[in-house]
């Protein structure tokens, strides 16, 4: 997962909805950090010859279902598996290349679209891409084997293009196969939970998450933060350490200025935080914060602490720290609600923090 230039079938450019803040896309990621038990669910059922038409892939943001869901694709569509018994196509692999370039004529990418017109990506997933996977499967496979659709995610559609996929699942051609990921499967289409085969995936362990990341190159110190604050998900731990800099270094900071604070070091994160090219970093940023907040609620409350930083020097009841974590919650979404000045609402938050 290191950095790479931009490859053919990339727009620089054009953001896509289906990427998470601070990584790279999952199409260009080759390794599974994880999920061992459902990755052999999936190559059993394709091995078996018995594949059910459509799989839901549920779990958190960043835990790897996008990742998952590509290494599916690549087997399917022809790519050779290194290992019995997995997905790992190779990224050497030709069909790997053409699925990366989103160039291979059986696959299909339904995500959140951008408008060109003003010049950002849509709020939600319209019928009109669902028109797309009825004509992509109105067609016989380009290549005679299978034709896959991903879904990324369900969540993002909108009713009339649920209702979309719905026709598919509900009348599926041969060899065609929707995949389907969400973070909250509970608020889907019933009956397109029904039709889909379930395959929840769970938080990774924070140990795991780190040797990982120390494999890539990531000092300890370093590696262990990023792990300890990516709530399980192997992709968010991988955009901090990269945005350690931007986020975890002045997090530290701000942290270890408590109670006092420090004001000059907080206007200039809340300025490089509210510029428009920051909006990875001042997400995870959110996130960190409002974690350590938790962290240090249940810290409080039982004495057990569970990030790599030392807990906060400030003697404050458990009511306090579950009360700004309402706040930080309440200013985020007001934010972004209003499109409020974000400088002044990350000052606000960092007020909030200092305040007895």
């Amino acid at each position: 997962m290191s950095k790479r230039p931009i490859k053919r079938g990339e727009a620089p450019d054009i953001a896509e909805a289906d990427i998470a803040p601070g990584c790279l896309h999952p199409r260009h990621i080759y390794d599974l950090i994880g999920h061992k038990d459902a990755e052999a669910r999936l190559a059993q059922s394709f091995e078996s010859g018995r594949m059910h038409h459509a799989w839901l892939l549920t779990g958190p943001k960043g835990v790897g279902k996008a990742t998952l869901a590509y290494r599916f694709a690549r087997t399917l569509l022809g790519g050779q598996p290194q290992s019995l018994g997995r997905l790992d196509v190779a990224q050497s692999d030709p069909i790997a290349a053409r699925i990366a370039a989103l160039g291979h004529g059986d696959f299909i990418l339904l995500r959140r679209p951008y408008d060109f017109k003003t010049k950002k990506l849509r709020t939600e997933i319209p019928v009109a891409e669902t028109r797309r996977l009825q004509d992509f499967f109105s067609r016989k496979s380009a290549e005679g084997g299978w034709r896959v659709c991903l879904i990324d995610s369900a969540d993002e559609l909108n009713i009339s293009a649920a209702n979309g996929v719905l026709k598919t699942l509900e009348e599926p051609p041969d060899k065609a196969l929707l995949i389907l990921l969400s973070s909250s499967p509970g608020r889907l289409l019933p009956t397109i939970r029904s039709r889909c085969m379930s395959l929840p995936l769970r938080a990774v362990p924070i140990e795991q998450i780190a040797d990982w990341l120390i494999a890539q190159g990531n000092p300890a110190p370093l590696a262990k933060l990023a792990a300890s604050l990516s709530r399980g998900a192997p992709g968010k731990a991988f955009a901090l350490a990269e945005n350690d800099a931007t986020v975890l270094r002045p997090l530290r900071h701000i942290l270890s200025a408590l109670p006092q604070g420090d004001g000059l070091a907080e206007h200039r994160l809340a300025d490089g935080l509210a510029s428009p090219s920051a909006g990875s970093a001042r997400t995870l940023f959110w996130d960190a914060l409002t974690d350590i907040v938790q962290a240090q609620a249940i810290y409080a409350s039982t004495g057990r602490w569970e990030t790599a930083l030392e807990p906060l020097k400030l003697s404050r009841p458990q009511s306090h720290w579950l009360a700004l974590w309402e706040r930080l919650q309440d200013l985020q979404r007001t934010e972004g609600a209003l499109n409020m000045d974000k400088k002044t609402v990350m000052l606000s938050a960092l007020a909030a923090l200092r305040a007895p």
